[in-house]
Formats: structure tokens, sequence, C-alpha cells
């Protein structure tokens, strides 16, 4: 059979034996080609049902933790501070804990031309739910504004009582020379010194601390203990 096949085949002119071999190389070429684009059947996604609370609900993997949102709260540090009087800009500005009436004086658009310069102590550091009042040439600073929660410091450091509003209570850490003046037994010289121990020791820890001025001693201090605060 074989040497039949053979026989015929070199008994075909050489034509045809060339298209014979073009023919089957075209075959393989064209089988092989349909084999590799063969479309394969495309597989179905897997469905996945989203994630359900007992009451059926999808449950939401953004949403903040009770505790985490307490803790984040009692981390703030932000100061918020009333600014009002003899500025271009009054009103309602946020700073950080560490910024003073310098700063707050320029947030607000810097003072205007008839503010008192003298009253104004830009080294006082601001703190929050502060009321700052900058006074005007020959203006008496208006009486501290009360919360029906917690009385507001004004920038003079004064703040009234909250159950009679009679007595003055003066904040060593934001009260003027002026202010200071309001205490008894305290003149000029002795504000000045409250004040200037201020500025190079930064602010008073507690009423206590005021003894650590010259000219100020425990018995001193035992007797201003109702007029002042330190927050």
């Amino acid at each position: 059979m074989g040497q039949r096949i053979q026989e015929w085949w070199f008994g075909l002119p050489r034509q045809r034996q060339l298209l014979a071999v073009l023919g089957g190389i075209g075959v393989l070429v064209i089988g092989g080609w349909l084999m590799l684009h063969q479309p394969a059947s495309a597989a179905l996604p897997a469905a996945i049902p989203p994630a359900t609370t007992s009451s059926g609900r999808v449950q939401s993997t953004t949403s903040g933790h009770p505790q985490a949102a307490s803790q984040a709260s009692s981390h703030d540090t932000r100061v918020f501070v009333d600014v009002q009087g003899a500025v271009n800009h009054p009103g309602l500005y946020q700073f950080s804990p560490e910024m003073r009436v310098a700063d707050a004086i320029k947030a607000t658009g810097g003072l205007v031309a008839r503010a008192d310069r003298q009253q104004i102590n830009l080294a006082t550091r601001l703190t929050d739910q502060q009321q700052l009042y900058l006074p005007l040439k020959g203006e008496k600073r208006p009486a501290t504004a009360t919360s029906s929660s917690t009385p507001a410091s004004s920038g003079s450091g004064t703040s009234a009582n909250s159950s009679s509003g009679s007595a003055t209570v003066v904040n060593l850490n934001t009260a003027t020379v002026t202010d200071l003046q309001q205490l008894t037994g305290v003149g000029a010289k002795k504000a000045q010194k409250i004040v200037d121990y201020r500025t190079e020791h930064g602010s008073f820890q507690s009423v206590a601390d005021l003894a650590q001025v010259p000219g100020f001693g425990e018995k001193t201090v035992a007797n201003l203990q109702d007029q002042l605060t330190t927050s």
C-alpha cells in the first residue's frame, strides 16, 4: 500500500506535488488557528450577598464606633473665642491652645484706629469659651456676659458670679493691670508685678502660685482667694 502511494506520488507532475504540499500546510494552519481562537465559555460571577445585621439592614463598614468617637472628642484641642470691641471684624474665631491675644487681633483684621492699646495685653493666652473684649479709648469694658451653664471669661480677665452677679472674680491668667487693681489692697505697682511674673513664667496653675510674686505673702493670697481664679 505504501509503495503504491509512493509510486503515485512520484508519478505526479512537479506542479501538482507543490500544490498538494501547500494545500496540506494550509489545512494545518487553519486548523491550528481555529483551535487557538475558539471562544471559551464565560464564567458567571459568584453572587455574594451583602452583610446584614439581625434586622436585615445593610451594615456599614465606615460607621464610627461610639467609644472611638468619645475618645476623639476628649482630645479636641480647639479654642473658640468670641472677639468683640475695637477690631475690624468681630465675631467667633477658632484658635489653637498656644495662641495669644495678638493672634486674635490679627485674625480679626487688626485694631481700629480708636482702640485703647494701653488696656490690651497682647501676651495673654487665649482660652476656650473666652469672650475677648478690646476697648476703645475712653471706654469702660462692659459687664461680662454669663451663659446659662458656665460664666464666660472676658479678655479683661474678670467674670461675673453665676449666682448673684455681684462679686467680681479676676482671672490671674488673663487680667490686665487695670483689672488687677480691682483686687483689695492691690495698686498699680503690685498689679504690674503680677503681669510681669505671668509674662516671664507663664500661666498661674493655681491661686496659691500668686505667693511666688514679690510683694504677695501667703496671708495676702489667702485674703484674695475668693476674688481670684486661674481658669
